[in-house]
């Protein structure tokens, strides 16, 4: 079974008894072994935390090694886990009461996950099959060659300015290719002023909770009757803040209507919220309805911030603007103020003059 950045392959014992082998897919575009390395870890202790300290359904992990260990036979990373029966679930397909049962499920693994804070944001890293401990953002453009993972950190606002910091400087030497890179520059130094000038809206951060990086909705493995059977894929996960790790998945977002920049939300995300409302969890229910700012600033970062239709990138950029109430001119408008403000930011200087070029 190939994905978009790993191989499974499934292994049937002789007694029936199925396995996964789950290998990184390797591309021009794969980060460079070290960080490959250091994800497998991360995704390792993971599982293996999840598996035995809540009761959040995830797959046995059985082995793993990395690619750069000597004793690895492969040559390649790899982790030996348990094959989980159930099929991804796909939520637009789902009907409305697939979709309550699901969103019944869905709340009680927040509120299990709420059970098992750390004191710091980042990553969990396993040297040992049983230790752990927090090791810097859980991002492949945080992992600075030479320098390691960055963090772990004590605030949101600490983690998103050191990882703000690394993007814009990678973006300047080309280590991340996207085009136009002077606009995307713009994109996320404007983010910066943000954590500067309008963090204090967001909720302050005292304990950090682990939340499923790609929750399109495939990561979840259901059954016929669509109980929850499985949750996978856990690479890139680290521990963040209450706010982000309780917002809603953007499996729910309406598409089209984040995508122009609105940030409405959708009928099932305010279901959710109206859940841990009857659960008498206020602070649950605030953290989706107020999930917007979270998931805007985060939306479009790094490697995934190129967008080829210069209409969709400007409605996200207004849509970022309009969720921390940051003034209501245009991309046009306000891309000619900020390369005033900003001329003498050398970095971005020397992408416009690429541009030109």
């Amino acid at each position: 079974m190939m994905g978009n950045q790993n191989c499974h392959a499934e292994i049937t014992f002789e007694d029936n008894v199925k396995w996964l082998a789950r290998f990184r897919l390797q591309r021009t575009s794969s980060p460079p072994q070290e960080v490959r390395d250091w994800i497998l870890r991360s995704e390792a202790a993971t599982m293996t935390f999840l598996q035995q300290h809540t009761c959040i359904p995830v797959p046995k992990i059985f082995e793993w090694a990395c690619e750069s260990e000597p004793g690895n036979p492969l040559g390649v990373g790899y982790i030996l886990m348990e094959k989980l029966d159930g099929s991804p679930l796909d939520w637009q397909v789902a009907t409305p009461l697939q979709r309550e049962k699901l969103m019944q499920q869905l709340a009680d693994v927040s509120l299990e996950i709420e059970k098992h804070p750390f004191e710091a944001m980042g990553s969990l890293i396993s040297r040992e099959a049983i230790h752990f401990e927090v090791r810097g953002l859980a991002h492949q453009s945080t992992f600075r060659m030479g320098q390691g993972p960055l963090g772990p950190f004590s605030s949101s606002q600490e983690g998103f300015q050191a990882m703000l910091q690394s993007y814009l400087a990678m973006l300047a030497s080309g280590e991340i290719g996207i085009d136009p890179p002077a606009d995307i520059y713009l994109a996320h130094r404007f983010r910066l002023d943000i954590l500067a000038n309008h963090w204090e809206d967001v909720p302050s951060d005292s304990q950090f909770f682990l939340t499923h990086p790609d929750d399109k909705g495939d990561h979840i493995l259901v059954n016929d009757s669509f109980d929850i059977v499985g949750i996978i894929d856990w690479e890139w996960t680290h521990t963040v803040s209450k706010a982000e790790a309780f917002c809603s998945p953007c499996m729910m977002w309406p598409v089209a209507k984040f995508y122009s920049g609105s940030n409405e939300l959708a009928e099932d995300e305010l279901r959710l919220a109206a859940i841990f409302h009857e659960r008498g969890r206020e602070d649950l229910a605030s953290c989706i309805i107020n999930g917007r700012k979270i998931q805007r600033f985060l939306f479009a970062l790094g490697p995934d911030s190129s967008f080829t239709d210069t209409e969709t990138f400007a409605n996200l950029f207004a849509g970022l603007k309009r969720a921390f109430k940051v003034g209501d001119d245009d991309w046009k408008q306000w891309r000619a103020m900020a390369l005033e403000n900003w001329k003498d930011d050398e970095l971005l200087l020397s992408l416009v003059a690429r541009d030109r070029h």
